[in-house]
């Protein structure tokens, strides 16, 4: 047995420290600016833009396309024969090189090709938009998981000063000076107060994973944000949203998307239009015989009827461009009220954040007050307890407006078009 000590002393201690080991090292507290970045990187709604991006740049070169010479090189072999006996079998083979040349389209290539550059433009619009909106999904979660650890930090305050009114009510107790009651209220405060950290606790993990999401990341990721930056101030007047907020890249994707259209609408006036190609052709034959031949010539072509094809294809584009005329209108307005409900909440936080550091302050110092009675023997518990909950009430009230101000500049440089990070108000 004395033999066997060693070995299992090692496998107990290799245990034992086995979990300690395979545990998840703590996240770095990364700032706003490098959580975006991150999302930059992973989100998939910025991989999918992208990969728009790459499929509307091949439109474009498929445009361009028709600019080029078209040119197809083909080769024939074959056998015949007769059904007689006396037919003799006979071979062919020959090789041809063909190229057409558009010469004239009533400009159906250069509409198409501006249709697509226009698309291209709406598509790396689109990117610059989905980068944003991602942008401002993070700086909310991040807003909402500093919220929430702040008010962990909170709930742990109360916890403590549950544990100290409970010390002092059985001190009290024990020496005669307060009911049993105070005891019992006192244990009732600190379960309740164990519950809402419980609760508060459960709130971060909660904004942790929706902050993973938006990260493109898995929810149960580890991730830590570093503090909330300085706000700045506000120096932007109401009456200059409306021109800002042109700055938006939906405003300008919707611009390129009008272009687009009016391409459209002209592509589809010119394509009953006129066209002439240049077609030459050279064939070599091997067999039976060995010959070379050429041909070069001008195909003109002009639609007499397409059974109201064209009409239609001019009808539906007219149709499309008034639509996307309107609709940038209404992109317009809901971009300005952005602004303007970012604003007003910016004003409404800092309003609020005045008046909660007041009644803060009336709610600390109503505590100091209540708990020297009641050490006194001269206040009752239950006005220690009001003063707690009132207290606990002040901080909570004040941390949420100071994070209110915060998501309001951020939601008010996105409003703007502008870097959540570090964009001016």
């Amino acid at each position: 047995m004395r033999y066997l000590a060693l070995p299992i002393a090692f496998v107990l201690l290799s245990l034992s420290c086995g979990p300690a080991s395979a545990q998840t090292p703590p996240a770095r507290p990364a700032t706003l600016a490098e959580l975006i970045a991150t999302a930059d990187q992973r989100n998939p709604s910025i991989a999918a833009a992208r990969q728009a991006i790459a499929a509307a740049e091949a439109r474009v070169a498929l445009a361009r396309s028709g600019r080029g010479p078209t040119v197809t090189a083909s080769g024939t072999a074959a056998t015949a024969g007769g059904g007689t006996a006396v037919t003799t079998p006979s071979f062919s083979s020959s090789t041809s090189i063909s190229a057409s040349y558009v010469l004239y389209d009533n400009g159906q290539i250069g509409h198409a090709v501006r249709q697509a550059e226009a698309n291209l433009k709406a598509a790396r619009l689109a990117l610059e938009a989905a980068r944003q909106d991602v942008a401002n999904g993070v700086a909310q979660a991040y807003v909402n998981l500093l919220r929430a650890e702040r008010t962990v930090g909170l709930r742990e305050q109360v916890m403590a000063q549950s544990r100290e009114s409970l010390r002092l009510a059985e001190g009290q107790f024990r020496a005669g000076v307060v009911p049993r009651s105070d005891v019992v209220r006192a244990q009732a405060g600190l379960a309740a107060a164990e519950g809402e950290l419980l609760v508060a606790r459960n709130a971060v993990d909660q904004a942790k994973a929706s902050l993973n999401v938006v990260l493109g990341q898995a929810p149960p990721s580890p991730v830590a944000v570093a503090p909330a930056p300085a706000v700045p101030a506000l120096t932007i007047a109401p009456a200059a949203l409306p021109a800002l907020t042109e700055e938006r890249p939906e405003v300008r994707r919707a611009l390129a998307e009008i272009e687009a259209a009016e391409a459209a609408l002209a592509l589809a006036r010119a394509s009953g239009g006129l066209r002439m190609t240049l077609d030459g052709r050279g064939t070599h034959a091997f067999a039976p015989s060995t010959q070379t031949t050429y041909s070069i010539g001008t195909t003109i072509s002009f639609p007499l009827s397409d059974a109201g094809r064209a009409d239609a294809q001019v009808a539906e584009a007219t149709a499309t461009l008034a639509s996307v005329r309107e609709r940038i209108q209404t992109t317009r307005l809901t971009l300005q009220q952005q602004g303007f409900v970012a604003y007003l909440a910016i004003l409404d936080a800092r309003a609020r954040i005045a008046s909660a550091r007041a009644g803060l302050a009336f709610a600390q110092e109503s505590l100091r007050l209540a708990q020297g009675r009641y050490a006194a023997g001269a206040g009752p518990f239950l006005e220690v307890v009001d003063a707690q909950t009132a207290l606990v009430a002040a901080e909570v009230t004040l941390a949420r407006a100071e994070f209110d101000e915060l998501a309001g500049v951020l939601s008010l440089r996105y409003a703007l078009g502008r870097s959540v990070v570090d964009g001016a108000i």
